[in-house]
């Protein structure tokens, strides 16, 4: 992995380099920098994020799934924390406003239906980024 992720930070630092110096532009034409906020976010660690976060959810369908599971909600609470954590992590990665990202509930509340809330708001603000998991 560190391999891959070394070969991306080099085409994106090449390609940032080419711009400004004026090529890799479709016309051709050298003219001034024009500043863009864009977050360059390397797409291995958004791939590391979503398979994460489809490990996580399928971990609380699976738990939700067994009855006879031991500790049952002690496990259902841990396994919502990290789901809602990696939310969070991805949400900071598609570029979501940080006023639109809740804060993480308290352990004891992770079934309140502000953090369920908070959670449907953040999945459906990665669903509209084109994120899925």
């Amino acid at each position: 992995m560190s391999t891959m992720h070394d070969l991306w930070r080099r085409v994106t630092s090449r390609r940032r380099h080419d711009d400004e110096r004026g090529r890799g532009r479709a016309d051709g034409s050298v003219g001034e920098r024009v500043e863009v906020e864009a977050v360059e976010v390397d797409p291995l660690v958004t791939l590391d994020v979503q398979v994460r976060l489809a490990f996580a959810a399928a971990e609380v369908r699976r738990i939700e799934a067994d009855p006879d599971l031991y500790a049952r909600a002690h496990h259902w609470r841990a396994a919502v924390l990290a789901y809602d954590s990696l939310l969070r992590e991805a949400c900071r990665l598609a570029g979501v406003d940080d006023e639109d990202v809740v804060e993480p509930p308290a352990p004891l509340d992770a079934a309140a239906p502000r953090a369920q809330e908070a959670r449907l708001h953040e999945e459906l603000e990665l669903t509209a980024r084109g994120w899925s998991w």
